[in-house]
């Protein structure tokens, strides 16, 4: 009987389960065909339709799930906000505005878009709110416009944006707390801001930035000198191309990536580099006023795996125990540092006790180095790593790769070169003392006078001229 009475219900709800099925296809069919002609109207405007002025959009799959996702492409189209739609089609996930002619930045509608660019634009300042009608974006491009103004709500409605980008714009005076919406922010960069260190406000408590922030560029911002929290899990800083003398004291413990190229430090020294333990990649790259590395500057860094001075042209000293003492017993110990590049520095020589250190390294870049190749440098030549260093002096070897020259090019003169100096300057005085003894011994004696004969026949005799008679003959 119960199975049955269940036969019976199963019946009787079937028509409801179909008729309920055909309205949610219905439902879907009338959504699509919505969506297609909101992505026509945004893609293919009227005043642009059948141009190159469309934009290109095209259906992916989004992960996690593979459900559908609509990228449109309207970069380099000359675009104005007036000619774009403010309602942005059902299921865009990013949209690309770069390289148009946008004065302000649109104020669009979307609950699916993830990405804005709007990049190499016009845009000179944004209005409160301007993006809080886009609830699920994740990344917002602004660099490369003239945006010097912003107001205290400009950020507001993005609790999930991770990705900000605010670099080459013209940002002096920021509103206190302007980053405090961004609940989850993991990336901002601010470079190429100028006048950016007009700003007084601390980037954390001032700003407003959030803590689970990994990522902060600030080049070229003519700082003179930053003050972080030492215990926020910042990951990554670039302070690249700005106006520090000495390398900034207070910064995150957590560092992993600093980037200090282009400053204008002239020695790296140990309490630089004393809070920096935790650090993997450090770049000391383009110091045009750098010139040595000092003992111990680099002994924190136990966990350094990349270090780059490329292109620091002053630099002429390495100290030997610029990594700490090492041993020459510690063959068998194992260091992180895998990249070390000097390209372009105007280091000539290296010590021998660096030897363990560096034949652990997977790459050496010694490029452009003016090296002198002797009994010292020796050791280089025998490392495992292809170095690309070559030889500057001697002269016989000049140009050629340190893997290449023969070993016995790698010789040490027994003497200093001042004793070659000394040796010439006496043989120069020796050689002139003689030539001036040979002249003076040729020379007569004072007493010596010469005497000759004067006769008749002689060419020295006297003449005496007399008158013509005949011409006067009285």
């Amino acid at each position: 009987m119960a199975s049955l009475e269940m036969t019976r219900r199963g019946v009787t709800f079937a028509p409801l389960l179909l008729l309920l099925l055909l309205q949610l296809t219905g439902l879907g069919r009338t959504e699509n065909i919505d969506a297609v002609e909101e992505t026509d109207r945004f893609c293919y405007p009227e005043s642009a339709r059948n141009s190159r002025r469309s934009c290109e959009c095209s259906n992916v799959s989004a992960s996690p799930w593979g459900m559908r996702a609509l990228r449109i492409d309207c970069s380099y189209k000359d675009y104005r906000v007036a000619e774009l739609s403010q309602l942005l089609p059902l299921y865009i996930d990013t949209l690309d505005l770069s390289w148009n002619a946008l004065d302000s930045a649109p104020i669009f509608t979307s609950d699916s878009l993830h990405q804005l660019n709007l990049m190499h634009n016009n845009i000179s300042r944004l209005v409160a709110g301007n993006f809080k009608q886009l609830t699920s974006l994740r990344e917002l491009y602004l660099g490369w416009n003239s945006i010097g103004q912003l107001e205290a709500t400009t950020f507001e409605g993005l609790p999930h944006l991770q990705v900000l980008d605010l670099a080459h714009n013209n940002l002096h005076s920021l509103p206190a707390k302007l980053f405090a919406p961004m609940l989850v922010l993991g990336t901002l960069d601010l470079s190429w801001n100028r006048r950016f260190n007009e700003t007084n406000l601390d980037l954390y408590s001032g700003l407003g930035i959030n803590w689970k922030l990994n990522a902060l560029r600030l080049d070229a911002c003519s700082l003179t000198e930053l003050h972080l929290p030492e215990d926020v899990p910042l990951k990554e800083l670039s302070l690249r191309r700005n106006l520090l003398q000495r390398m900034p004291r207070r910064l995150p413990q957590t560092l992993v990536r600093l980037d200090i190229s282009d400053n204008l430090l002239e020695h790296l020294l140990h309490e630089d580099t004393s809070n920096l333990t935790q650090i993997r990649q450090l770049y000391v790259e383009d110091m045009s006023l750098m010139q040595s590395i000092v003992a111990n500057s680099l002994t924190p860094l136990e966990l350094l795996e990349t270090l780059s001075f490329q292109n620091s042209r002053r630099l002429t000293h390495f100290d030997a125990e610029a990594f700490g003492h090492i041993p020459r017993t510690a063959v068998g110990k194992k260091w992180a540092l895998r990249s070390l590049s000097f390209r372009g520095t105007m280091l000539r020589s290296f010590n021998s006790s660096l030897a363990p250190l560096f034949s652990q390294l997977t790459e050496l870049d010694l490029n452009g180095l003016p090296l002198q190749c002797d009994c010292e440098l020796l050791w280089l030549k025998q490392l495992p790593v292809q170095t690309n260093g070559r030889c500057y002096k001697p002269a016989r070897i000049r140009g050629m790769l340190v893997t290449s020259a023969r070993a016995d090019a790698f010789s040490c003169d027994s003497w200093p070169r001042w004793a070659y100096g000394l040796v010439v300057l006496t043989l120069i005085a020796l050689s002139a003392a003689g030539i001036y003894l040979i002249v003076m011994g040729l020379r007569p004696h004072r007493g010596v006078t010469m005497r000759r004969k004067v006769g008749v026949g002689s060419p020295y005799a006297r003449v005496t001229i007399e008158p013509n008679r005949q011409e006067n003959p009285h």
